[in-house]
């Protein structure tokens, strides 16, 4: 929990910046104009997103909007866009730790999470799941119709809206195979594959938690 600054649009009776109080609790993040002072508080409170539904970005210096430095931008699944700023780098480092310990740690404990979506022109569910990776299943015929574990995955591409490719690697060595899906919410998609990516890696990695 912290006090940062969120950047609104200005206007004459509005300065550029607000101040917010910020706190990770359990799988979310929440955004205070006033720190909560009891339970209820937490469940009132009209800023709140999954930390594995969202992307935190560390801004770049050619990244800034003004002269404020120390700030990231957290980008929602839904569209929302929020930009912040600490008062000194220690602080953001601070948060950046703690947002992928607080993502690793939800992620351990959802296991896995599924999105609806189109292959091929049918109604299907797209599984991730911590220990076995990607899966699709089809509704009408109810079967699976693939499966791969996360470390097959070489990469992605999107048109920005619904179209998602996923390339994984195959057999025989050198193969790729590309699936094409669609789905009305790619950013949520796309945002938790990263979360169960970045779990899976410090899975298996006990120094990339270390490393933040």
């Amino acid at each position: 929990m912290n006090w940062m600054h969120e950047r609104v649009s200005p206007s004459l009776h509005r300065p550029a910046w607000k101040p917010k109080f910020v706190a990770l609790k359990g799988p979310d993040i929440y955004l205070f104009d006033y720190p909560p002072m009891q339970t209820r508080d937490w469940v009132r409170c009209d800023t709140v997103f999954k930390v594995y539904e969202c992307m935190l970005q560390i801004c770049k210096d050619k990244e800034l909007l003004d002269d404020r430095q120390h700030c990231c931008n957290i980008l929602a699944g839904t569209g929302e866009k929020l930009y912040l700023s600490t008062e000194s780098r220690a602080e953001l480092l601070h948060l950046e730790k703690a947002w992928y310990r607080t993502n690793h740690s939800s992620i351990t404990r959802l296991k896995h999470k599924t999105f609806g979506c189109t292959w091929r022109g049918n109604l299907c569910g797209l599984t991730l799941d911590l220990d076995s990776g990607f899966s699709l299943y089809d509704n009408s015929t109810k079967n699976f119709q693939w499966t791969y574990r996360f470390s097959q995955l070489r990469g992605s591409s999107d048109d920005g809206k619904t179209r998602l490719k996923l390339h994984f690697n195959c057999d025989p060595p050198g193969s790729i195979e590309i699936r094409e899906i669609e789905c009305t919410g790619l950013h949520t998609l796309l945002y938790s594959m990263n979360a169960f990516l970045s779990a899976k890696l410090a899975s298996v990695d006990p120094t990339f938690l270390s490393s933040y």
